[in-house]
């Protein structure tokens, strides 16, 4: 079964908008890795399915029409949940001073 046959099983909306399905198979043939090929297909079939339900044509669609779209993504809740939070350890990009606290790489050493 290739590849794109799966896609259009896990997206059906991908197989009703022939244009997208040609699309993901060209990525495909270029070498693409399959999880990325699956992340394509997973944000299109989103973006066809915003489509639809608007009442889109996803080939004519606007600035507006992406618009709606990208508010709906940032609405979202993270698939992860909401416990989950970034840190940033600020390694590589600081270096000790001196006593007096802490400066961006090529500060001297000395006080």
């Amino acid at each position: 079964m290739s590849g794109t046959v799966v896609l259009r099983e896990k997206w059906p909306v991908i197989g009703r908008h022939e244009q997208a399905a040609v699309w993901l198979q060209i990525w495909t043939g270029l070498g693409r890795a399959p999880r990325t090929i699956d992340a394509y297909a997973r944000g299109l079939g989103e973006y066809l399915l915003m489509c639809e339900r608007e009442g889109v044509d996803p080939v004519t669609a606007n600035r507006a029409h992406v618009a709606v779209f990208v508010r709906e993504l940032t609405s979202r809740p993270h698939h992860r949940g909401v416990n989950v939070v970034a840190i940033d350890s600020g390694a590589g990009w600081r270096t000790p001073r001196s006593s007096r606290g802490w400066c961006r790489s090529g500060c001297s050493t000395t006080s």
